[in-house]
């Protein structure tokens, strides 16, 4: 009987440790995070479908969304600031696992005002190389540009005036100066800072990307005037500006 009775109170308490462990890894997954959505023209954006007009009229898709945001910072409600150093984060309209973030840092956004990052990588951080494998990898920037990695690719489809189908990459990365030979010179970083206020989901925070404002404010930019803009520093700061409001428009 007092063999039985060892054994039951092992048998209990094998339980119970089993119990606190999922306990503990059920508060561990509700871990307050981040998540990432996409708009265009005030709804939920749609992929691959020629449904969206340009300010200026002409007629679009959105093939694919990546970018990097990093240096995050949580401004509460009392001005108290967290940041979470080393904070950086690769978001893909088109991969899943990659619109929710739990940062590995303490991250809460209980009583929280504001939510603030860099888009991209700064200047530090950019080296070329540090991604190993896909798909931060493939964000490579090449090194005769600047080198390190694209802060994100907007890739679209439009009707031209004549209807035919062409394509604009908005590619953002570091800027170029170049010489009168055509030869760059010097490098300009075009990360910036955002600032949003904390809005919730499910009890994450959300970070909104709307692609419509992207081409549309507060530059009415006619992406006919390229196919890419990887090595033309002023088209870069032309939609970066856009980009900035893209992520601020509340």
């Amino acid at each position: 009987m007092k063999f039985l009775k060892l054994t039951t109170e092992r048998y209990f308490y094998r339980i119970l440790i089993i119990l606190i462990a999922l306990l503990s890894y059920s508060t561990v997954s509700a871990q307050d995070g981040i998540i990432f959505t996409f708009t265009c023209n005030d709804n939920p954006l749609k992929l691959n479908e020629m449904i969206y007009k340009s300010y200026r009229g002409l007629t679009y898709q959105v093939c694919q969304v990546q970018y990097f945001v990093s240096d995050f910072s949580i401004i509460y409600k009392d001005k108290t600031v967290k940041n979470i150093p080393q904070s950086l984060h690769y978001v893909d309209v088109e991969i899943p696992k990659t619109l929710k973030w739990i940062p590995s840092q303490e991250f809460s956004i209980q009583n929280a005002d504001s939510l603030e990052f860099t888009f991209g990588l700064n200047s530090s951080e950019n080296r070329s190389y540090r991604f190993k494998n896909p798909p931060e990898n493939l964000m490579f920037w090449p090194d005769y540009l600047g080198g390190g990695y694209h802060y994100m690719k907007t890739n679209i489809l439009y009707l031209d005036k004549e209807g035919k189908i062409n394509a604009f990459n908005c590619h953002i990365g570091r800027g170029q100066v170049y010489n009168a030979e055509g030869e760059p010179v010097e490098y300009i970083d075009n990360d910036f800072r955002v600032k949003i206020p904390v809005k919730i989901s499910n009890g994450s925070a959300v970070i909104n990307l709307d692609i419509s404002t992207i081409f549309d404010y507060p530059n009415t930019e006619i992406f006919t005037d390229y196919q890419g803009i990887m090595n033309n520093q002023k088209a870069m700061e032309t939609f970066s500006e856009n980009i900035k409001a893209a992520f601020e428009l509340l």
